[in-house]
């Protein structure tokens, strides 16, 4: 089997204060597969796609929580956040499919993996 990362992510929705609405966050795991913790990724390494209307979403913030927070004793975790964002006054409930890859290298040196991650915007509590 060809060298491959193994990816999980979860997903959140929350609410920005400028432009107001909601942002979409990611917590991915990246093991190699071996599950070794991948650490060292770049924001080039990662794409997120929404699948529910088929479109890649940009990438505002890649933050490797061991690089960033040492302390934290957590390698190969990273946080996502996207650019996109719903308006604040966007019809609620929604459901949201996103396809999450991650890799590395070109042609035979390629390492990639990839998952799914489901979120359900429900509006803005009241």
């Amino acid at each position: 089997m060809e060298p491959h990362f193994i990816v999980q992510a979860s997903g959140a929705m929350f609410d920005t204060i400028s432009p107001e609405g909601w942002t979409y966050v990611f917590g991915v795991f990246v093991t190699d597969e071996e599950g070794t913790p991948v650490e060292g990724l770049k924001k080039r390494s990662f794409s997120v796609w929404e699948l529910t209307t088929i479109g890649e979403l940009d990438i505002r913030l890649l933050t490797e929580l061991n690089a960033d927070f040492p302390t934290s004793k957590m390698p190969g975790i990273y946080r996502i956040q996207t650019t996109q964002m719903l308006g604040i006054q966007a019809p609620a409930p929604q459901e949201f499919v996103f396809a999450i890859r991650v890799g590395t290298g070109r042609g035979k040196k390629l390492r990639q993996g990839m998952t799914t991650v489901p979120i359900t915007y429900l509006g803005k509590a009241h």
